[in-house]
C-alpha cells in the first residue's frame, strides 16, 4: 500500500498577464509573466485579446530563459477570443524568472495583444495538516 505524504504545498495557480505582441522580427522576447522562486510550471497558453493582422506569419514560443515550455504557437491564425496553445513541457524554477513570449514575425504586422496564462505549483514551503485550522477547532 503506498503512504501518502502529511504535507502539502501552498498551491497551483494560474498566473496572467495581457501582453503587447512585436510587429517585426526574429527571437523577439517580451516578458509576460514573473514567477516566483522554486516552482513548476506545467503547462501555458495564449487568449487572443488584439487580432495580429499584416504580416505573413506570426509564431511564439512561451519560454523560461532557454527553456521552452510550448513552442510554436501560430498567433497569426488567431481570431479575438481564441486559446490557442500546444503540448506544454513542464519547467521547474530554483530562482524567480519570467515566462517570455518569444515571437518571430515574417514581414511587418500589426501589434496584437494576447493575454498569457501560466498554470503553476507553488513548491516553497510546505504546510502540514496540523496547520490546518480545522485541526485547532475540533
Amino acid at each position: 500500500m503506498a503512504v501518502l505524504s502529511q504535507s502539502v504545498a501552498k498551491g497551483v495557480r494560474v498566473y496572467e498577464a495581457e501582453v503587447t505582441l512585436p510587429t517585426t522580427g526574429t527571437a523577439v522576447a517580451v516578458e509576460a509573466i514573473s514567477i516566483p522562486a522554486n516552482c513548476l510550471v506545467l503547462s501555458a497558453g495564449c487568449v487572443v485579446t488584439e487580432a495580429c493582422a499584416g504580416s505573413t506569419a506570426h509564431v511564439a514560443d512561451l519560454s523560461i530563459g532557454s527553456a521552452d515550455i510550448v513552442t510554436a504557437i501560430n498567433l497569426q491564425a488567431g481570431s479575438v477570443g481564441d486559446i490557442i496553445t500546444e503540448a506544454a513541457v513542464p519547467q521547474g524554477t530554483t530562482a524567480a524568472d519570467t515566462i517570455d513570449v518569444v515571437s518571430t514575425v515574417t514581414g511587418t504586422g500589426t501589434a496584437g495583444k494576447v493575454r498569457v496564462f501560466a498554470l503553476i505549483v507553488d513548491m516553497d514551503a510546505p504546510r502540514t495538516a496540523d496547520e490546518v485550522d480545522r485541526d485547532t477547532l475540533a
